[in-house]
Formats: C-alpha cells, structure tokens, sequence
C-alpha cells in the first residue's frame, strides 16, 4: 500500500492550483483526507504562492481568534473539493451530461460566490483587480480554488484535463503532443513502467531474458 503523503509533503504537480486542491484527496484511487485543518488549506495555498505573506498572516490569526469559524470554512472547502472532483472526473471520462444535477448547481454557486468576491479597487491611483473584502475573509481559501476552476473551464481546452495512469491524480496536460499520461514522470512514470516490466517478466518461460 502505498504511503498517504500530508499536505506539507504531496507533489504539487497538476499544472494547475484547482486540481492540485482535488488532488488533496486522492491517494493510488482511493479517498484519502490531507485537509485536517484550516491551517492545512492555507499551508497548500502558501506551497502554490497564491497569496502574499501579509494575507496569510492574517488569514493565520482570524482563524486562531476564530476557531469554530475556520472550521465550518474547512468543512465548506471539503464539499468544493468533493463537487470539482465530480466535475473533472466526469470530464476526463467524457461523462460530464452524467454529473448530478445538485453537484453542479452546488459547484457553479461556489463559483459565483468566488467571482462575486472580486471587484475593481483602487491601486496607486488606477482601479485593479482585487478582493472587495476589507479584512481578509477565511472563505478566502475556499475562493481561490474557485476561481481557479473558472480560470480552468473558461480558457483551457479541457479535453487536456487528465488522470494520472499510475496514482489517479488529475493533471492538465501542457505538453507540446498532448501525450502526457502521469502526473509526474520520474515517479509514477518510472513506477508504472517498472511494474509493466516485472509483470511482462513473471510472465516468461523459465529461463528466457527478456530485452530492455
């Protein structure tokens, strides 16, 4: 069986943040939790650099002031998770007509609330692109992961979201002849053509060797 990484630990290499974020709960096809906490979320998004040091910070400290509130945060961020899963797998297996009906109401209000959180704000005199919260809200976590499946859906081909063929992990697939077939080549991929060999091995007649 192989060995559940943390969060701390887990290869951050989909490509992209949303599915690195669903990725949280795979392990080798199987469900696993790496979100035990709030602080988990926000040690994933330090990894990504999707915020300043300053935000998390605060981010940090609203949650240690708040805890009952980072953990009501936490459980919305597992049901975000849980639904984009849905809607990527369903994807990756050209079934996405069969996604259920509250799965993807569920998803797409997650990412109107995300959008719904953005807004122009004055910078050095110009209006850009920001958070319209003033003080950093906790459903922050929750909404970059959102946004990031929005950014996904809406400007990459999406038949180039895949899943790894060793570990079940999603990946979005940059590369130059859309072949990728792990999420990352010099662990899964070695592994799985390790193991093909092995078995193509067991499989000769006494005594034969084969070429490699």
């Amino acid at each position: 069986m192989a060995k559940i990484t943390t969060i701390a630990q887990m290869d951050l290499t989909s490509g992209v943040a949303c599915l690195d974020f669903v990725n949280t709960g795979l392990n080798f096809e199987r469900p696993v939790e790496r979100l035990h906490t709030y602080a988990d979320l926000l040690v994933l998004i330090e990894r990504l650099s999707l915020l300043d040091a300053n935000t998390l910070a605060s981010l940090r400290q609203r949650a240690e002031a708040d805890p009952a509130q980072a953990a009501e945060v936490l459980q919305q961020a597992r049901r975000v998770r849980e639904a984009l899963t849905s809607v990527v797998a369903a994807l990756v297996e050209g079934q996405v007509g069969q996604v259920a009906s509250q799965t993807l109401t569920f998803f797409n209000k997650a990412i109107q609330d995300a959008l719904t959180a953005r807004g122009f704000i004055p910078n050095d005199g110009q209006l850009t692109l920001g958070w319209i919260q003033p003080v950093p809200d906790l459903k922050l976590a929750i909404w970059l992961f959102s946004l990031s499946a929005y950014d996904l859906l809406t400007t990459q081909d999406q038949t180039l979201i895949k899943q790894c063929g060793a570990c079940a992990w999603f990946f979005l697939d940059q590369t130059k002849n859309h072949r990728r077939k792990w999420c990352d080549m010099q662990t899964c991929g070695t592994n799985q053509k390790a193991r093909r060999y092995y078995q193509r091995k067991k499989q000769l007649p006494s005594g034969q060797i084969e070429a490699i």
